[in-house]
């Protein structure tokens, strides 16, 4: 497999640049009122939107870039509680912890996205396509990170949150698949294998940090 480096190095620049902009220049209430209707339209019509996002007929990267800042926000959140929560563990490991905690949903969007690129080559998108696709797939398991603030707050609702943040899990990974799919072109039966393999080295990159 022939991986032009110094193209995927220029558009990884591209796309880090126009998070920056678009963080610099959001206008927080605005965006805040339309990721709130993209979130409702989304519950409505899923596999829908994603599809549109992911073909390029939607430009839904703004409302990526503040779905990441919610997902980030509620697991050093989660981080930050556990933290002052539990006495045993050095301070270097819970600053660790933090850390992790802020770049895991980043890595767990930019592999499989770098991956995309470098595999995808017969119908290439965009960067910034492929990532706004992974992060408005992931919506329900962003949805389960900010129930993980909840449950932090009140363990006892562990017993009704666990089952339905798993259930968010699992449609993350549904819309995830079919969102890969569409980006790739490509059959169900044929792109399992690619599927589980972007999984695999995304979980691995995950579990090294």
């Amino acid at each position: 497999m022939e991986i032009n480096k110094e193209e995927l190095k220029n558009e990884t620049k591209e796309t880090i640049n126009q998070v920056k902009d678009t963080i610099k220049n959001v206008d927080i209430n605005k965006e805040a009122k339309e990721t709130k209707g993209f979130v409702q339209e989304m519950i409505v019509s899923p596999f829908e939107r994603v599809e549109k996002i992911a073909k390029g007929e939607e430009d839904a990267f703004k409302k990526a870039i503040v779905l990441l800042i919610i997902d980030i926000a509620a697991s050093l959140i989660v981080a930050l509680i556990s933290a002052f929560k539990y006495s045993y563990g050095s301070i270097g490991g819970k600053l660790w912890d933090l850390i992790t905690a802020g770049i895991s949903p980043i890595v767990a969007i930019l592999v499989p996205a770098i991956l995309i690129l470098i595999i995808n080559k017969a119908n290439k998108k965009s960067l910034t396509t492929v990532s706004a696709t992974l992060v408005v797939a992931s919506l329900p398991s962003i949805v389960a990170s900010v129930i993980d603030v909840i449950e932090s707050l009140l363990p006892r609702i562990y017993l009704i949150s666990s089952p339905i943040s798993t259930a968010l899990y699992a449609m993350t990974t549904v819309l995830t698949f079919f969102g890969m799919r569409t980006l790739f072109g490509e059959e169900k039966e044929g792109f399992l294998f690619k599927f589980a393999g972007i999984k695999f080295i995304t979980a691995l990159v995950l579990y090294i940090i």
